[in-house]
């Protein structure tokens, strides 16, 4: 529809909280404990209970160690901390979550009797490279700045922390370090930076395997020759995507971004520097005057994550945050103005004591906040409203002076240390205002975002929206909104439908309807009444108020059609089917008021009335429309009932839409009433069909074979025959009715297809004598099919009379001869006149003669051949008679090699013997299955005669011959089974090419 798609509402996905740190460390640990339980606790905590909550952690320090904390930091769980008493001055080393003994090392010979004392120590993220900054007591000491380097490892068991001294760098007071996350590892820092007081950053590599090899390159000068120039804030970061760094660096009054794009094998930082060291480039810098003398820069991302996605610098106006730009090669670096006043002008004029009292020492960001430690307190500002959200008084004498505060990045967790105490600041569910401040500022997406988890807080958002977005005339995105809500249905609709614009609501009530019926089922009936009610009523509502738009008088037709489609769009949704489809009525009087033809046949058609709808098109005379109704529909007896009235109507189109329905439709039903012939149009269309049906359906249908044969043989008979000779010549194979069909062409003298059909019935006679009429070749053909020879010999001497008879033409006499073998040239004599010349026939006779004679001696031939086979045959049966085969005792049997003698057995003419017994078991594993079960029936057969002759005892001497014959015959079928022919000669040289084995399952059976 051509107007602007307004804004849908957009609820981001919440981010989940990374717990500060996991529970298992609580009781696990003996050298870390709280006053109020488990530190590391995250269970959810009540609503009433402060965003912000201190809790006293006790550190089990070695006795010797015990004393006053000077120094702290923590990452990654791996907490450090320098304390110091009369005797000496360590340095410790705790991880938080599991109970491994403290890390210790003594610094007293770094710093005692040196004139050294400790001012800051940088940490790196995995936890294992600790920088500790060194500066002289005083002027006067005789010694320089310098720094110390301890690496620390670690077993189950125990810590070893190894410290020294970092010559190279004499001379520089390091106050900021910009550790390398993305190179460093436990073994070495990679590429870091190192800033000092007067301005310089360096560049440089630790690690416990570069004794006396630390590389040192100054990169960038800030400080200009400045003796006093400190760099308070360094930190190095990397775009998710690309290597795309940035460093960025804090004085006291400025803060500057360097960025560059790094190869991706580049581990040296300098490259950073260089366009700026050689004037192409500035780096991006902001400068805020201040009277302080120092700043802090802290950075806050989500815990485990390298990628900060917000920044906040502690400077002399107050504190600056905003985001990070890492991506952007051309921008600000540095996105945002936000500044929460700490009114640092106003305190110019207090007292040293009360301006100490009043000025942040130091603060740390978390996502919503910005924690500051004062010199008696600490407090927590809100970095959306800047309003106060939480403070906490530090008892001085009890706990001691607050010295830091720090949060480790990787975790999250928030720790506080004062001279005597270490304390946990625990976040509890910190953002669970903020979305009402958004709100207040008028933040309506951000809002949304931050209450997405709690919906009686996003019904609160949604609403303000939905009510903003009214009153600014934005109707379309209030509409959006208040769907979203569960304001009021009548008075959100009140409020829209004074609107000229009907749009808003129509987007409002499909909102409802959507969000009544997304997960419900289809069937209204298993919902309660209450909820049918209003999807009845907010459907039949949408369904006027379509309809009213469709409708509407001066309008453009392409709105018209916008408007159109979403209606359709709407009706065809499957709740609103549903609903149509149990409440049809209702919906059908709806349409009707407005008279709208049109989409009262679409909604016929979509609940399925499709009767209805062709009636009414055929009313009025929209027959192409009804077409259109019944190909959409799925009932077929539509077709049977209205096919006859299109037909005469719309011949072609019609026999489409059939042909379209392919075999849903039955022909039985079907083809009785479509059959209309009274155009040249309707005949060839209902024809078309027909073949359809034949050839495309294979339609056995006896009804369509004879309506097509009917109008082939009156209208095309030359198609007839195609049809014929495709359906074949075989009478049982053919699905139209021949004596029909034979009728039909007789009456229409279609004297071909008579023929042709006459012979499918086995008319050859009459078939030939009707061919002879008009086509002596096909009399011709027709006889050449016949297979019976005599009958054949018949219809050519009948085509032969109708040839020759009365013409006396020789010459066609003897080509009918050349056609046909089976006729003779004295079969044809008599068809001749009495007085016919024999000369014309001399070649004929003449070979007819020479053929009787070859005949003759063939059959001479033949017989003399049978005369000596027969004299051969009695030869070798009298030899047969006279052989003999001796059997002496030295005879063994071939297969057993004992006498043959011994046992019944059997000789052959090759002069084999076998026993019976030795015979019988190497033939019947060779036998085939037929041949074996015909052997075990005569032997059951010969033992039961057996037994029949010994339980008779004495019988009459017929009898007994009678039952000897019957023995020895049965004795004789075996014998000729199981020696037939010799086992050597004869049986094992027959089964030399069959496989070993039949049945490979059984085998593999056996084998298994």
């Amino acid at each position: 529809m051509a107007h602007a798609t307004p804004k849908e509402p957009r609820f981001l996905p919440r981010v989940e909280r990374v717990p500060k740190n996991k529970p298992e460390a609580a009781s696990g640990n003996p050298f870390v404990a709280t006053s109020s339980g488990n530190p590391f606790d995250t269970d959810d905590e009540e609503e009433q209970q402060g965003i912000f909550s201190k809790h006293k952690m006790l550190l089990r320090i070695p006795t010797k160690a015990n004393g006053e904390m000077l120094h702290l930091t923590v990452s990654k769980n791996w907490l450090f901390c320098i304390m110091n008493n009369a005797e000496r001055t360590t340095l410790l080393r705790f991880f938080l979550p599991r109970a491994i003994p403290p890390g210790e090392a003594v610094l007293d010979k770094y710093l005692s009797g040196t004139g050294y004392k400790i001012t800051r120590i940088f940490l790196d993220p995995t936890g294992h490279h600790l920088i500790v900054s060194l500066v002289p007591k005083s002027a006067g000491s005789g010694v320089s700045p310098d720094f110390l380097y301890v690496h620390c490892t670690q077993t189950a068991q125990a810590q070893t922390l190894k410290v020294r001294r970092i010559e190279k760098f004499k001379d520089h007071e390091i106050t900021a370090v910009a550790f390398n996350p993305f190179h460093g590892n436990d073994t070495t820092t990679g590429s870091i930076l190192l800033g000092t007081s007067r301005g310089l950053i360096f560049e440089t590599e630790l690690s416990p395997a570069g004794e006396g090899h630390i590389p040192k390159k100054q990169v960038y000068d800030l400080g200009l020759g400045r003796l006093k120039y400190p760099i308070t804030g360094l930190r190095l970061l990397c775009a998710s995507i690309g290597s795309r760094y940035m460093v960025v660096v804090t004085s006291p009054e400025c803060i500057y971004a360097f960025k560059e794009t790094l190869r991706p094998d580049e581990r040296s930082l300098n490259p950073i520097f260089a366009n700026y060291v050689s004037g192409v480039q500035e780096p991006h810098c902001e400068e805020r005057k201040t009277d302080l003398n120092y700043s802090q820069l802290r950075f806050y991302a989500t815990p485990q994550s390298k990628y900060p996605k917000q920044w906040a610098w502690l400077c002399g106006v107050g504190i600056r945050v905003g985001e990070l730009a890492l991506e952007d090669s051309t921008g600000a670096t540095l996105v945002g103005d936000t500044l929460i006043s700490l009114d640092f002008d106003k305190k110019t004029y207090l007292s040293y004591e009360e301006r100490r009292l009043s000025i942040p020492k130091a603060f740390v960001l978390t996502e919503f906040h910005a924690v500051l430690l004062y010199a008696d307190h600490i407090r927590a500002i809100c970095l959306l409203n800047q309003q106060l959200v939480y403070k906490e008084s530090f008892d001085e004498a009890e706990v001691g002076r607050p010295l830091n505060i720090e949060r480790d990045e990787l975790t999250g967790s928030i720790y506080v240390y004062t001279t005597k105490t270490l304390f946990n600041l625990k976040v509890t569910n910190e953002e669970r205002n903020i979305w009402h401040i958004y709100l207040e500022k008028g933040q309506y997406e951000r809002a949304m975002a931050s209450a997405a988890g709690n919906l009686e807080h996003l019904q609160v958002v949604l609403e303000r929206r939905a009510e903003a977005a009214f009153e600014e005339g934005a109707h379309e995105v209030a509409a959006n909104f208040y769907a979203e809500t569960e304001h009021p249905f009548e008075e959100v609709c009140l409020k829209f439908m004074v609107l000229p614009d009907k749009r808003p609501i129509i987007n409002y009530v499909k909102k409802r309807l959507r969000k009544l019926t997304t997960g419900k089922p289809l069937d209204l009936a298993s919902v309660d009444e209450d909820h049918a009610n209003a999807v009845k009523a907010m459907v039949l509502w949408l369904i006027d108020l379509y309809l009213i738009q469709i409708n509407m008088p001066d309008q453009d037709a392409e709105r018209r059609e916008a408007w159109q489609t979403e209606y359709d769009e709407f009706m065809a949704d499957p709740h609103v089917l549903a609903f149509t489809v149990n409440n049809s009525a209702d919906a059908q009087e709806l349409i009707a008021q407005h008279a709208d033809p049109t989409n009262m046949a679409k909604f016929a058609i979509a609940i399925g009335d499709y009767e209805q709808v062709v009636t009414q098109q055929l009313k009025a005379d929209n027959y192409s429309g009804a077409l259109q109704t019944l190909a959409q529909q799925r009932k077929p007896e539509l077709f049977y009932k209205y096919i006859p009235l299109l037909m005469g109507k719309l011949p072609k189109p019609t026999v489409d839409t059939l042909m379209a329905q392919g075999s849903r439709l039955d022909l039985e039903k079907l083809v009785p009433d479509m059959v209309v012939i009274e155009t040249r149009e309707q005949r060839e269309q209902t024809m078309r069909y027909l073949e359809f049906a034949i050839y495309q359906l294979n339609t056995t249908y006896d009804a369509v074979h004879n309506i097509l044969l009917h109008l082939y043989a009156e209208h095309q008979p030359k198609q007839l025959m195609k049809y014929l000779e495709i359906q074949g010549r075989d009478e049982t194979l053919v699905h139209y009715n021949i004596q029909y069909a034979l009728k039909v062409c007789t009456d229409l003298e279609v004297k071909e297809a008579c023929v042709f059909l006459q012979c499918l019935l086995n008319m050859w006679d009459p078939a030939v004598a009707l061919a002879l009429t008009f086509d002596i070749k096909l009399a011709k053909e027709t006889a050449n099919r016949q297979t019976d020879a005599q009958l054949r010999r018949r219809l050519w001497l009948r085509i032969a009379y109708h040839d020759i008879k009365g013409t006396d033409d020789v010459k066609k006499a003897l080509n009918l001869l050349k056609e046909c073998d089976l006729l003779r040239i004295e079969d044809l004599l008599p068809f001749f006149a009495d007085f016919q010349k024999i000369d014309n026939f001399k070649d004929p006779i003449c070979e007819a003669l020479e053929k009787y004679n070859k005949s003759i001696q063939e059959l001479r031939h033949e017989m003399d051949e049978t005369q000596k086979q027969s004299d051969r045959v009695q030869r070798e049966l009298q030899k047969l008679r006279e052989h003999k085969i001796l059997i002496t005792p030295e005879d063994n049997c071939s297969l057993c090699n004992l006498m043959a003698l011994a046992k019944p057995f059997f000789a052959f003419m090759c002069g084999h013997k076998f026993h019976n017994d030795c015979l019988e078991k190497q033939v019947v594993p060779l036998l085939t299955k037929e041949r074996s079960r015909e052997l075990t029936t005569l032997k059951h057969q010969l033992e039961a005669e057996l037994q029949s002759q010994q339980a008779s005892g004495a019988v009459p001497k017929q009898q007994a011959v009678e039952m000897q014959r019957k023995r020895l015959k049965i004795q004789t079928q075996i014998e000729d089974i199981l020696a037939g022919d010799c086992l050597f000669c004869g049986l094992y040289i027959e089964i030399v090419d069959q496989p070993l084995v039949d049945d490979w399952d059984q085998v593999n059976v056996e084998w298994e």
